[in-house]
């Protein structure tokens, strides 16, 4: 049983990150579309905002670790 939580707290976390990180970049792909030059702006928020996103996916690993090796 404790496996299944490790593997379903890792795996749903770093899921949804990914889909976050998709979003993130076809938000930044829209926007630079739409205000070519603002591409430097763009880059610079979607670099900040994706480093949240994988902070996220890092904590997910954490608290997945904890699950396993402190029951």
């Amino acid at each position: 049983m404790d496996n299944l939580a490790f593997g379903l707290t890792y795996a749903i976390g770093a899921g949804l990150c990914g889909i976050g990180l998709g979003l993130v970049g076809f938000g930044a792909m829209q926007a630079a579309g739409r205000n070519p030059e603002a591409i430097g702006k763009i880059r610079t928020l979607m670099i900040l905002a994706m480093a949240f996103v994988d902070a996220l996916a890092i904590i997910g690993l954490v608290v997945a670790l904890i699950i396993k090796f402190l029951k």
